[in-house]
């Protein structure tokens, strides 16, 4: 019954307002049809970023796709951990583990092993408009547990103006969500296989194109 909702909501609600309202443009949404499983790896400067990400997915994909979210954000009540759980398929995953907590790299890996795909933003949180953060080294860990699972770089321009962090209100502006195709990462040492996800995500920025991230 959840996916069916999901079909209809991002389908007829999310999908037509991305693109005819917000101005949202996907490019590449085929390379999902590529990959069975998948870890969708994007840079992050907005609450949007999810949102088109998983707009844009196949529905049969999107029901066994989970995005990865703070609980120390999403998860302070019931209610909109329920709504993250409804609109997402989310693993909130503490930023701050206790001792004797599950890390959240086995966490992660455990989705994994039973076939969901993967939603990160190896940012761990949201930046500036146009500032890239360090990536942390999750998601290079997780692909060296998983070497056989591919991961789809994601490169999203404009979403910081859109909807910076901080802030509510909402700007109708011009942005892209790229997508390219799945790749088996080539790199074994954990730095290595970090810069190689950081090339592959940025490299779908043309050289010539304006940045959208900045006013």
């Amino acid at each position: 019954m959840k996916h069916l909702f999901q079909h209809f909501f991002y389908t007829f609600f999310v999908r037509p307002w991305l693109r005819f309202i917000i101005g949202v443009r996907f490019e590449n949404i085929e390379a999902f049809q590529k990959a069975d499983q998948f870890i969708a790896v994007a840079n992050h400067n907005s609450h949007f970023d999810t949102v088109s990400i998983m707009a844009a997915l196949p529905n049969h994909k999107r029901a066994k796709t989970r995005a990865v979210a703070a609980a120390d954000y999403f998860g302070k009540s019931n209610f909109t951990g329920l709504l993250m759980s409804l609109f997402f398929n989310s693993i909130l995953i503490k930023r701050k583990r206790e001792q004797g907590e599950v890390s959240a790299i086995d966490i992660l890996d455990e989705h994994l092993k039973k076939g969901d795909s993967l939603i990160l933003f190896p940012e761990g949180s949201r930046g500036r408009p146009g500032v890239i953060s360090d990536f942390k080294k999750g998601i290079a860990i997780l692909l060296q547990r998983n070497p056989n699972i591919p991961f789809i770089p994601v490169y999203l321009d404009g979403f910081g103006r859109v909807l910076p962090k901080d802030s509510f209100l909402i700007l109708p502006l011009v942005c892209k969500v790229r997508f390219g195709n799945p790749a088996i990462a080539q790199r074994h040492d954990t730095d290595a296989l970090l810069e190689e996800v950081k090339e592959a995500i940025f490299s779908l920025k043309n050289e010539d194109e304006r940045d959208r991230n900045h006013f």
